[in-house]
C-alpha cells in the first residue's frame, strides 16, 4: 500500500515539485507561506484563551478576550511578527530551492 522511496526518487520527487512551484511563480509561493503562518495566530489570540476559560470553569466569548485595547494592540503586532515570518520562510526556502535547483 505504502511505497518506500528511495532517496533518488525523492530528490525527483522535490525537483518536480520545485518546477511546479517556480511555474506558479515567486510571489504566490511567499502568498502562501505568510498564509499558511496565519493558524498560528489564530491558535495563539483564540485557543489560548479559550483553554484557559475552560481549565478556570469560566464563560469564554470572542469579545471578552478582545476587551483591553493593549490585548487588541498586542494581537495586531503579533499578527505582524507572524505575517513578516511567514514572509522571510517564503524567501529564504525559494531562495534555497533556487540554489539548490539551479538551471544550467
Amino acid at each position: 500500500m505504502f511505497k518506500r522511496h528511495t532517496k533518488a526518487e525523492i530528490a525527483e520527487l522535490e525537483r518536480k515539485s520545485w518546477l511546479r512551484m517556480k511555474a506558479r511563480g515567486e510571489n504566490r509561493f511567499i502568498w502562501g507561506e505568510m498564509l499558511a503562518s496565519l493558524p498560528i495566530w489564530l491558535f495563539v489570540v483564540f485557543a489560548i484563551p479559550a483553554m484557559e476559560a475552560f481549565a478556570n470553569h469560566s464563560p469564554f466569548s470572542v469579545r471578552s478576550t478582545w476587551l483591553g485595547h493593549w490585548t487588541v494592540f498586542s494581537d495586531l503586532i503579533l499578527l505582524a511578527i507572524v505575517l513578516l515570518g511567514g514572509y522571510l520562510t517564503g524567501r529564504w526556502r525559494w531562495t534555497d530551492f533556487e540554489k539548490k535547483y539551479r538551471e544550467n
